[in-house]
């Protein structure tokens, strides 16, 4: 069971780079914050109680509700809806994002002698989610949609230090977590003054702030 859940969040990704509609982006967000938590549940065993309640809380509370609320807030307050200036199409995307996630099962496969003690899906399956993110980041247009990127491959972080649930201190969480909330709420606020000043949320708008030369 916990290696579905491991294989569903991979999953997640292919679909946020094959969708334009940013709410759609948002909603993959918040299935991979309770996919996290269903693999939590699943590891229970292996970590300690209170560090699994605060994992429930970051997981369940944080990451599947209370960020996609608030990304969907500035959603609906900037109205933007999509995503179609890519740098690279949605069809591209998803099949590159195919092959990375097929690369990390095949080395988490091929290597799997070498994860002592760890789950190699763990460890496939996570690199593969945050280097599609980094991709998507670089791919797309919005700044909003760059936001979904970070969280993502935050989330695939997150799923990577998983793998050693017993190791993880508390204190490691409570920093995942100020990072979470420290980068989206200044990053909304960023959002919030770029469409006061602009037409649109396009990331090249952030070189007229910067008063830099941008190519077309």
């Amino acid at each position: 069971m916990e290696n579905a859940l491991i294989v569903l969040f991979g999953l997640t990704m292919l679909y946020i780079s094959a969708a334009s509609r940013i709410k759609a982006h948002i909603k993959m967000l918040s299935c991979q914050g309770f996919l996290l938590f269903l693999i939590c549940y699943f590891t229970v065993e292996k970590m300690h109680l209170l560090n699994f309640i605060f994992l429930a809380f970051e997981t369940l509370v944080v990451k599947s509700f209370l960020i996609p609320l608030f990304l969907t807030k500035i959603l609906r307050k900037n109205e933007v809806h999509r995503d179609n200036e890519q740098h690279i199409p949605n069809f591209y995307s998803l099949v590159l994002s195919s092959t990375l996630l097929f690369a990390g099962f095949l080395l988490s496969n091929i290597h799997y002698q070498a994860f002592d003690g760890i789950n190699p899906i763990y460890f496939g399956v996570s690199i593969s989610v945050i280097i599609i993110s980094l991709f998507l980041i670089t791919a797309r247009q919005k700044v909003l949609t760059n936001v979904i990127g970070f969280i993502s491959m935050e989330n695939g972080i997150f799923l990577l230090s998983l793998s050693v649930a017993k190791e993880m201190p508390m204190i490691v969480n409570m920093g995942a977590l100020l990072d979470i909330f420290i980068v989206v709420f200044i990053l909304g606020l960023l959002i919030n003054k770029i469409n006061e000043a602009f037409e649109d949320l396009n990331v090249s708008n952030l070189c007229d702030l910067n008063d830099c030369e941008c190519d077309d």
